[in-house]
């Protein structure tokens, strides 16, 4: 039995060289990827300072997968990729360096075994697209992916000069100054403001950017200049927190993340590599609905496919700031997941016991609900959306739907205020489902 809490040295030789690797560790290798909220560093978390005063943690190391650069360059397009990284042993001079989401998910990870090793690679980029992490290949072969997504990219870039490119970014990067000069101007002068009035106030940061040969939001992009580049890693874990820009193809979402799950673990050679899916938080500066239907996609993938997840983290964020300043509550969440001491997932809906004038809604991951205020479940009665009062019952939550009711749900809305939870205060994750055939919609 390996002793995990040493270091090793490991020799690898034939006839010609000899590979001498120090420092070797035999843990756990945790994979974080997707965009902004996940690649959010710890300098920029509210309690960084908190953390930096209280660190305790000597078992974990993390490694930034380098973020690549594109540019256009006589009719092609060249990667930059920034110089080769290395792997860190997380300490207080580098802590502001690591996810945030990350951290606070291993920290809560070591709570079970405080001398397990643990390896984080961060694979994010801000603002991708769910499209940019998926293959050529897998792009290329779903004719709908081809038509909804690659084809109406590549429109954009036909028949364009480089000049027109050039001045469409430039009146892009004006913007995001001017915004940035009225944000501070702004924040300088109401400090007591927080972030997230603020960008109500103000206005969200001018996204997305111009459509460009060079962009990295072109369909494929980061997974040939950035997942290609760790495929020789083994994963224990891979955690996907991803899907807030992706409003316009939402009701693709669920192909988009299911065929990333599919490309990525034929990468790394893993087909029953575990996903956990981070389900968006709160977030009401979008269009109606939008996160709603983005979590609905993503519960609907981790019912249908082997060893997928969901982590709902829909009771955290803010109103009106996309990227929430504190990840302590989701971190921590995932990170009792991860340790593998207790249900794989947060609660989430399972099925529907229709018993004369009741419905029996009954959930996975949870033994006893609770409510922090009167339950209620969202009947669609003749057409109309009504709340309805319900009842809980051990691991059920009990409704007498008026007749007409063909559609319930729960905690669908961008911003919800979610009142369900299991014994362990973890939320039951908002679903949509249809009455007569008692599935997801």
């Amino acid at each position: 039995m390996i002793d995990t809490r040493s270091s090793f040295e490991v020799q690898i030789a034939d006839d010609r060289e000899q590979i001498l690797l120090k420092k070797v560790r035999f843990g756990r290798v945790i994979l974080m990827a997707g965009q902004s909220n996940v690649g959010f560093r710890m300098a920029q978390d509210q309690d960084f300072e908190t953390e930096v005063n209280h660190f305790t943690l000597n078992n974990i190391a993390y490694y930034n997968v380098p973020q690549p650069a594109f540019y256009f360059q006589n009719g092609q397009v060249e990667v930059y990729q920034s110089k080769t990284t290395h792997w860190h042993q997380l300490k207080t001079t580098n802590l502001g360096h690591i996810s945030a989401m990350a951290f606070y998910a291993v920290k809560r990870m070591t709570e079970e075994d405080p001398q397990l090793p643990i390896g984080v690679v961060c694979c994010t980029r801000d603002g991708a697209l769910a499209a940019t992490w998926l293959s050529k290949l897998t792009l290329t072969s779903q004719p709908q992916l081809m038509d909804e997504i690659v084809r109406p990219f590549e429109k954009q870039l036909q028949n364009k000069p480089n000049r027109e490119f050039e001045e469409e970014v430039k009146l892009y990067r004006q913007k995001v100054q001017r915004h940035n000069r009225r944000m501070y101007k702004f924040m300088k002068d109401n400090p007591s403001v927080p972030l997230g009035m603020a960008l109500n106030i103000v206005g969200q940061t001018p996204w997305p950017p111009p459509v460009t040969p060079d962009s990295y939001l072109k369909p494929g992009t980061l997974f040939k200049a950035m997942v290609l580049k760790i495929k020789n890693y083994s994963f224990d874990q891979v955690v996907w927190y991803q899907g807030e820009t992706d409003i316009e193809t939402r009701h693709l979402y669920d192909v988009l993340l299911r065929e990333i799950i599919n490309d990525w673990r034929r990468v790394f050679q893993d087909y029953s590599l575990p996903f956990y899916i981070i389900q968006l938080p709160k977030y009401a500066n979008v269009l109606r609905n939008a996160w709603a239907e983005i979590r609905q996609q993503m519960l609907k993938v981790s019912q249908t496919l082997a060893a997928v997840h969901l982590v709902s983290i829909t009771d955290t964020g803010e109103l009106y700031n996309p990227h929430p300043v504190t990840k302590r509550i989701a971190g921590t969440r995932l990170g009792k997941i991860l340790a593998g001491t207790t249900y794989s997932s947060t609660p989430v809906f399972n099925r529907i016991i229709k018993d004369k004038n009741q419905v029996h809604l009954k959930f996975k991951g949870v033994q006893h609900i609770h409510a922090t205020q009167n339950c209620h479940i969202e009947g669609l009665v003749n057409g109309v959306w009504q709340s309805i009062p319900a009842k809980i019952k051990d691991d059920q939550v009990v409704v007498e739907f008026p007749n007409g009711t063909t559609q319930a749900r729960y905690g669908y809305s961008n911003a919800p205020i979610l009142t369900l939870y299991n014994e362990q205060n973890d939320p039951i994750a908002p679903f949509l489902i249809n009455l007569d055939e008692g599935n997801l919609i």
